[in-house]
């Protein structure tokens, strides 16, 4: 090895030198696992940003493998180690390190860019479509449906993006009412938490680089490598480093031409969905049809009850989890955890079947596979196929992070060079296509796919995961409060003492801190550990930081009040595990009471009898404070 060996301390390198050099490692080490761990418990609890986590360990991992290998194979004195062979080995090395980088800060670029977005989503679910209808008739909403994607991505006005954003709220509505009516799913199920849970699970197909996605970055790379040599053949007076930067600038204006594109043509998509759903440009036909979804909406609150619900959910999610399967069993052994592959393997059906090599029943039976509900509006998209664009998308995404890290390792270093050469306007432009792409386009791209993908067809998981969550806070929250209104009635308490504890609690005007919440409940008989406490409140309440606004607390108390569950109590249920109550605190109250605890199946929508604000405020816990992961 060309300066000496690793292998040879106290003949190459004198073993002090080593100390000092690895007690400075061992320090940088300690740091950076502090910070690391301090990151993890940083990072919202959620799936999407684990995997991003475990990805960029796995990566450093495999980084570190390599590199070993790399000092390993350096010691061969016949090999040069600073050969460009060698050279061009680590620099592939990095450059597959630099990209798993590059994919991660984009898919976090989109979920930041997309948290207000899907905070809209929760308020259209909030919002009753009575109220959107009133809003359309009255004189402060003339106009309010003129302004345009562009307004909302280009303009800077208050009043502009006041606009958008109700238009938006509109919309949301509509589809959400859309995709109940398309898969015969009851009002109570949670549309915004579906596709924030859509939005998640595509996180794996961003990241990660599967075999058909690497040999389409590898034919672009070659492309690449090809116009290089057409320009040394047009241009022979232009340094090598010059031309390898010319050709990331056009290939970058390139990509965002097509990113503009796929844009746009999702967006009429979305367009065409809204149309289906009863959106009209005329105020006067859009309100007239939100009324009349109004109407049926609220027949289909009073008729259905929670119970039948969640059953309905169920049936719902069973029915598409054999569809799942059945595609799952359709799928090529070679093609079944890669998109692209199984992708050309139906092509290569399709085209059989449209040369008659298939069988009918067959193609029936793929037809049926869809779960869509009888009476449902027929969607017909041109052009429009999910596998198609699920790749497409998906390959734009990966290619702009590709094109991203291999600017950063071969154009970056010459940017002073352009600057001197050619001005600021040339520096500029040469990674403006790469940053517009990633900060701007692919917000946009990546939303309206996931809305148009997840209401033509359900995701089978997706809906999984919602309905097995969405049931478990619903009876979590519903033996919450049946509890503590029992805790109450025990003490001969009522609600107004609750509230006037929590509001002497308060540290800021509406918040309580979480540990400040829970010591008022122990003194109303309400008893947890801090673990199981901490683990109940993140399930059941949205959380500023370690606050809690109280009145979530209270409303949810009122709503088991004012529906007698202390009259629907059963004795046989067993209390929910995170409701346990604490045996060391009882012991700690001085108190031998026998406190019993009560639970219920608990209606999570009123009967008729209701008034329209307890509605509302069902709809709130059903559908918005019980999302922990948003």
């Amino acid at each position: 090895m060309a300066g000496g060996s690793l292998f040879q301390v106290g003949e190459d390198v004198e073993f002090w030198r080593v100390l000092v050099h690895l007690s400075i490692l061992a320090s940088c080490l300690l740091f950076f696992e502090a910070a690391l761990h301090r990151l993890e418990h940083k990072l919202p609890r959620s799936e999407k940003y684990q995997h991003m986590l475990k990805k960029v360990y796995r990566e450093l991992m495999v980084l570190g493998l390599l590199s070993l290998g790399l000092k390993i194979l350096k010691e061969n004195p016949d090999i040069d180690s600073y050969s460009k062979t060698m050279i061009a080995f680590q620099v592939a090395d990095l450059t597959i390190f630099f990209l798993a980088l590059a994919l991660i800060l984009q898919s976090t670029a989109i979920f930041l860019l997309l948290r207000n977005q899907n905070g809209r989503a929760d308020r259209a679910e909030l919002i009753t479509t009575q109220d959107l209808a009133s809003g359309i008739n009255s004189p402060e909403g003339h106009g309010q449906y003129e302004a345009t994607f562009f307004h909302k991505l280009f303009c800077c006005g208050r009043a502009a993006k006041s606009k958008a954003i109700e238009k938006e709220l509109i919309e949301l509505r509509l589809l959400r009412r859309l995709f109940l009516r398309r898969f015969g799913l009851p009002q109570l199920f949670p549309f915004s938490k579906y596709l924030s849970r859509a939005q998640a699970n595509q996180i794996s197909h961003m990241i990660e680089v599967e075999p058909s996605m690497w040999l389409l970055l590898l034919v672009v790379a070659w492309a690449i490598c090809g116009f290089l040599e057409v320009l040394k053949e047009l241009d022979d007076e232009m340094s090598e480093s010059h031309e390898l930067v010319e050709s990331f600038v056009l290939f970058g204006w390139v990509l965002l031409v097509i990113h503009v594109a796929v844009m746009l043509y999702l967006r009429s998509c979305v367009h065409k969905l809204l149309r289906a759903a009863g959106f009209n440009d005329d105020k006067r036909i859009l309100a007239a049809n939100f009324t009349a979804i109004a109407e049926e909406e609220a027949t289909a609150w009073r008729n259905e009850e929670a119970d039948a619900a969640l059953e309905v959910m169920s049936l719902v999610q069973e029915h598409h989890e054999e569809i799942e399967h059945r595609r799952i069993q359709r799928r090529h052994k070679y093609a079944k955890q890669d998109d692209g592959i199984q992708l050309v393997v139906d092509t290569v059906h399709t085209a059989k079947a449209k040369a008659g090599f298939t069988t009918e029943s067959s193609d029936k039976k793929r037809e049926s596979l869809n779960g869509v509900q009888a009476g449902s509006p027929d969607l017909q998209l041109s052009f429009f196929s999910h596998k198609v664009w699920h790749v497409t998308v998906m390959f734009l995404l990966i290619l702009n992070g590709f094109l991203i890290t291999l600017f950063v390792q071969c154009a970056v270093y010459d940017m002073d060079d352009i600057y001197e050469d050619f001005g600021m306007i040339a520096a500029v432009i040469s990674p403006l296509p790469l940053l517009l792409n990633a900060l701007v386009f692919q917000r946009h791209i990546f939303y309206d796919f996931v809305i148009v993908s997840n209401i033509l067809r359900i995701d089978a998981h997706t809906l999984s995961d919602v309905v097995e969550n969405f049931s478990e806070v619903v009876r979590l929250r519903s033996e919450f409060a049946a509890s503590l209104l029992q805790h109450l009635a025990q003490q001969e308490l009522n609600i107004t003492d609750l509230q006037g504890e929590l509001r002497a609690q308060e540290t800021e005007p509406g918040l309580i801190e979480v540990d400040d919440l829970r010591s008022v409940l122990t003194k109303f008989g309400f008893r947890l550990t801090r673990f199981r406490f901490n683990s109940v409140v993140k399930l059941l309440f949205e959380l500023e930081g370690t606050q809690v606004a109280y009145a979530q607390v209270v409303r949810l108390v009122a709503m088991a009040q004012n529906e007698r569950l202390d009259e629907q109590i059963s004795m046989s249920h067993q209390p929910h595990p995170l409701l346990r109550p604490s045996v060391m605190m009882k012991q700690k109250s001085n108190t031998f009471a026998a406190y019993s605890t009560m639970y219920v199946e608990f209606s999570a929508f009123v009967s008729a009898r209701d008034s329209d604000s307890l509605r509302m405020l069902n709809i709130s816990c059903s559908a918005r404070e019980l999302d922990p992961e948003n």
